[in-house]
């Protein structure tokens, strides 16, 4: 018995079950996607960049500009992702929105920069205020947004069934 098996699969008349269901190497980029992802990245760079621009941050002072722009990409990417999901199905609308544009919008990597800049030229208050604000304020604001995003939701589907007559 075990010698028939063996010539089996050397002669591959036995298949895995799992043969036609192995994923492809390597997947293959969705450049439609990719190009969501771009542009609002672009997008959302270029608005970090101006807002931190026009607000630039003295040395050692709380840099409310990085803070403000993380703190509303948190709350923004929050209401992206509960309204996209709730309300409609949009191929684009995550890559673009929530990748793309808070992706590039928000720094929260800049968080760690900054907190790094104010510990080295002696500011300890300013950079523990800034990272505990930073993590408390950006989980605060993704909250609000989880929150804004599920009552726009709730009221676009009250709406529309009134509107039905349901």
């Amino acid at each position: 018995m075990w010698n028939r098996l063996i010539d089996a699969v050397e002669d591959e008349q036995v298949q895995s079950p799992f043969d036609d269901a192995r994923p492809p190497r390597w997947a293959r980029p969705r450049w439609d996607v990719v190009a969501a992802v771009f542009v609002g990245g672009s997008v959302g760079g270029s608005a970090r960049y101006g807002l931190t621009s026009a607000w630039p941050t003295p040395p050692g002072r709380f840099p409310w500009a990085t803070f403000g722009v993380n703190l509303t990409g948190a709350f923004l990417v929050a209401v992206v992702l509960v309204v996209v999901s709730g309300r409609f199905s949009a191929r684009y609308a995550l890559p673009l929105l929530g990748t793309g544009f808070c992706g590039a919008f928000t720094t929260f990597s800049a968080v760690v920069v900054t907190t790094a800049e104010l510990l080295a030229h002696d500011h300890r208050g300013t950079a523990i205020t800034y990272l505990v604000a930073s993590i408390c304020g950006g989980l605060a604001a993704a909250w609000l947004g989880l929150m804004f995003g599920r009552a726009v939701v709730t009221r676009h589907r009250r709406f529309r069934d009134e509107g039905n007559g349901r």
